[in-house]
């Protein structure tokens, strides 16, 4: 009986080394290196892991009694050593997260033996008092598919640049050399599919214009710190990408600093660009950008709006409404519509009787494609109940509308569910949900 419990024990390491390194591979690069004292087994196993990942936080913890001179060299001793001794020849992914600037050409350096080894996902993540300039052979790889780039990054694009296997790009909070230095990146990736942008006020984008005919799944966020998260929903996918889509947090202007406008030219404006035939999914919570240019969405599927007045105000709020109608009404093809109270704010009367102003003529997306509606932060106002009133009369092909009133006082639900169950509903085959602060649902058939 000792015999079969000891064989028992130790039956993963029977496993084949093929088997035992794509185990260990899913593990921080600090742990995979750690199971070298297991056994002379696993000794060497590690160096044939094809994932990479370095986190200057999880490889030394902070609380211990060490300097940061002291601290930045074990972290660089490390990844010296894992590069050095590593045996792949094809790096499937590599991670690298540090905090120290100092360490600016060791990062360099890390990246180009990356790229060396046929990297196939690049994720940087540089949380560093300067920004990290990435090296010039970082701008052209045959192998990328992935790359995520996030903060302390500092893209001087220059005049030859190539990603053709690129399919996914993040990129969080970077800092562009030149006002056209992102239209130059997205160009040279000829089969994207996928976008995240995550902005800030100072990167230099005035015009920020993506344009990409393979593009298929959008999402941006724009703040002014730069701070802000693009968080993983795992309710909202699209079939085709067969994957978790992001989608940017909740937020309103409030939330935002108006310190920063100070520094701004006051005759630049921001401006939001999107050509993208074959796009299908597109997220977009911007409180900066005082006008949007959309055009060829004839593909798209699904819809996440979340706009309203820009941090140091617009002086006509009219035309600024007529801003945001242009955004609508460049995803008229849109099948499901999701809107923040935020953006229904804009579209209401600034005076003291608050009512939501009608579009001079109804978009086609309600008419002819719409089929689901859901509407965020839903706070029971009059203008709010004007908007959904208006979509439920005039959306012929309306399936589903959802509507999120988690945040309201006991009581409130019944008032205003009253008047949601007496409007008119274009589509006979609508029904639409109220999701109420206690976890309750009504359902209006």
């Amino acid at each position: 009986m000792d015999s079969t419990y000891g064989k028992s024990r130790d039956r993963i390491s029977n496993l084949p080394d093929a088997v035992l390194c794509h185990i260990i591979s899913f593990l921080p690069t600090k742990f995979a290196v750690g199971t070298s004292v297991l056994s002379k087994r696993w000794r060497y196993l590690w160096a044939s892991i094809p994932n990479l990942d370095f986190d200057d936080d999880l490889l030394l913890d902070r609380d211990e009694p060490i300097g940061d001179s002291e601290r930045s060299i074990c972290f660089k001793n490390f990844v010296d050593t894992v590069l050095r001794h590593g045996s792949i020849s094809c790096i499937r992914k590599f991670r690298l997260k540090c905090s120290d600037h100092e360490l600016d050409s060791a990062v360099n350096s890390w990246i180009c033996t990356a790229l060396e080894r046929n990297v196939q996902e690049l994720d940087l993540y540089f949380d560093t008092e300067y920004p990290i300039e990435l090296p010039p052979k970082f701008f052209f790889s045959k192998t990328l598919v992935v790359l995520k780039l996030s903060f302390s990054i500092f893209l001087d694009i220059p005049s030859s640049i190539w990603f053709p296997s690129l399919k996914v790009l993040h990129l969080r909070s970077v800092e562009f050399s030149t006002d056209d230095s992102a239209q130059k990146l997205l160009s040279s990736c000829p089969v994207l599919e996928e976008l995240v942008i995550e902005r800030w006020r100072l990167d230099e984008q005035w015009v920020f214009n993506v344009s990409a005919p393979t593009l298929k799944s959008l999402a941006i966020y724009f703040s002014v710190d730069g701070l802000a998260c693009i968080a993983e929903r795992e309710d909202e996918l699209v079939d085709e990408l067969d994957k978790e889509l992001l989608v940017a947090p909740q937020v309103g202007p409030e939330d935002e600093s108006e310190d920063e406008a100070e520094d701004e030219p006051e005759d630049q404006k921001y401006k939001l660009v999107v050509d993208a035939p074959n796009l299908e999914y597109l997220s977009i919570t911007d409180f900066v950008s005082e006008d949007y240019l959309m055009s060829n969405l004839s593909s798209l599927v699904k819809a996440y709006v979340n706009v309203g007045p820009t941090i140091r105000g617009i002086d006509d709020q009219i035309l600024y409404r007529g801003h945001i109608y242009e955004l609508l009404r460049g995803i008229s093809n849109v099948k499901h519509l999701s809107l923040s109270g935020e953006t229904l704010h804009v579209n209401k009367d600034e005076c003291e009787i608050e009512e939501w102003t009608l579009p001079l003529q109804v978009p086609t997306c309600l008419e002819l494609h719409l089929k689901e509606v859901e509407i965020k932060k839903f706070d029971g106002l009059d203008y709010e109940l004007g908007a959904i009133e208006f979509l439920l009369k005039n959306a012929r092909v309306l399936k589903k509308m959802n509507i999120d009133c988690r945040d309201w006082r006991d009581g409130q639900e019944f008032c205003v569910c009253e008047k949601l169950s007496g409007f008119t509903r274009a589509s006979r085959s609508c029904e639409f949900s109220v999701f109420c602060h206690c976890g309750g649902i009504r359902l209006f058939s």
